[in-house]
């Protein structure tokens, strides 16, 4: 018990074990009880709250109060319309990597192009000329190849297109090897020399604007010093480039600082204000307008997903939960061995056990948590897994042709469906037998 409160103490008021109607203490997202949404929307069901989502916002804004600067939330982190529509709703822009997830942010906000960036390694020429077409912000061109596409396609619609170049700045983000991307090995970004000779190509082109440096590292940062050196790299080759005639106007630093998953969260204020020294000390003197894209930092601590104990299993000594949700609800897991804490929404008993969580898919991997001490509970009984509004449903799949779960926004008193549960007829409208 002492666990499931300092894994929810740095939650609050988003999450919080309150007393329910039912005399037990039950866990809440805000001022609505988990166990009510479970009953009435089914497992398993992802669960968002709106204001820790305002609030994380607004710790950046006025973190970065110092230098004019634009958030562009990353929309990979989490791209269901309603998440989207709330983040615009702040003011914030949006951080893009393909046209699909253009679309998704100008069906959540109509004349939110002008605070949008598109990165990604492989954009497309279809991609490429509906954002020119939507006249969004700025371009951060990853390649030779991509710039002369840019070009092109520029010239043929007679747009001009602001770019930036990614840099690689050859800086170890110090993070899983998945999700890390500042190296030369690999695929994101050019080296710093490469970029040079891309900005002098660029500038020769009469339809792009060379306009700012571009920069991300990767994801799940926790090292302050990691970004510092990174940016400090940075300045140094927008300083180099301005000596070269360049207008560079812009640095965009990207996203990547990370949350905790384990125990109890750092102060998330404390937090953001070490990441802005450490983003800021280098750019000192620049005058720029700074970019930043961060997507974990938003959402991640803002959801839980539940899911219900299906069975309970023991073979030998080794005891397992058998839940409802599968590594197609949440692929962290399996994918990189991602630990997230697990708790239980009613507090039963001061008894413990040491289990894997595992879901009904037909794979080994399809695991939550091993060998972990969690509240004895019941088959039946509702489990929350924390910290999965990043990166959770938007890797979802229909693997073993199971649904995706339905996602609730929850604001105060209110909890509205976002995402209704996929049915089977929903995954068969596209197949032709």
């Amino acid at each position: 018990m002492k666990g499931e409160r300092e894994s929810l103490a740095l939650r609050r008021p988003s999450f919080a074990y309150r007393a329910a109607r039912s005399g037990k203490s039950e866990l809440f997202c805000e001022a609505v009880a988990l166990e009510s949404l479970a009953a009435r929307h089914g497992t398993p069901l992802y669960v968002y709250s709106a204001a820790m989502i305002r609030a994380r916002l607004d710790a950046f804004a006025r973190a970065f109060r110092p230098i004019p600067h634009t958030l562009c939330y990353s929309v990979k982190a989490n791209s269901t319309l309603a998440i989207l529509r709330l983040v615009a709703g702040e003011g914030v822009g949006f951080d893009v990597v393909s046209g699909g997830e253009l679309q998704r942010v100008f069906r959540a906000s109509p004349k939110g192009a002008g605070k949008v960036v598109f990165s990604g390694v492989g954009k497309t020429a279809a991609e490429l000329e509906f954002a020119l077409r939507s006249g969004i912000l700025l371009f951060n061109a990853e390649s030779a190849s991509e710039l002369k596409l840019l070009s092109a396609t520029a010239a043929r619609l007679k747009k001009r297109a602001a770019i930036a170049i990614r840099v690689n700045p050859d800086v170890s983000a110090k993070t899983h090897p998945y999700i890390s991307t500042g190296l030369h090995q690999h695929k994101f970004g050019v080296p710093i020399p490469e970029a040079r000779t891309l900005y002098a190509l660029a500038a020769q082109q009469p339809y792009l604007t060379v306009a700012g440096v571009s920069v991300h590292i990767g994801s799940q940062i926790t090292n302050m010093g990691t970004f510092q050196e990174a940016l400090g790299r940075v300045a140094d080759l927008v300083r180099r480039l301005r000596r070269q005639g360049h207008d560079i106007r812009y640095v965009d630093a990207g996203g990547g600082l990370g949350i905790s998953y384990e125990g109890a969260q750092g102060n998330f204020e404390e937090q953001i204000a070490a990441y802005a020294r450490a983003v800021l000390t280098p750019l000192r003197g620049l005058n720029v307008h700074l970019l930043l894209e961060p997507g974990r930092a938003i959402v991640g601590a803002a959801g839980v997903l539940l899911a219900r104990v299906l069975y309970r299993k023991t073979n030998r000594r080794k005891r397992f939960l058998i839940v409802d949700a599968g590594m197609n609800d949440l692929l962290r897991p399996s994918l990189y061995s991602a630990y997230h804490e697990i708790v239980s929404v009613r507090r039963k008993s001061h008894e413990t056990e040491i289990t894997d969580v595992v879901g009904p898919i037909c794979e080994t991997g399809d695991f939550f948590a091993r060998d972990r001490k969690l509240p004895l509970v019941d088959e039946g009984d509702l489990l929350a897994i924390l910290d999965v509004g990043a990166y959770g449903s938007v890797l979802g799949s229909n693997y073993n042709t199971r649904g995706r779960a339905a996602e609730v926004l929850v604001d105060g008193t209110r909890a509205k469906v976002i995402r209704r549960r996929e049915s089977f007829e929903d995954q068969m409208r596209m197949e032709n037998p």
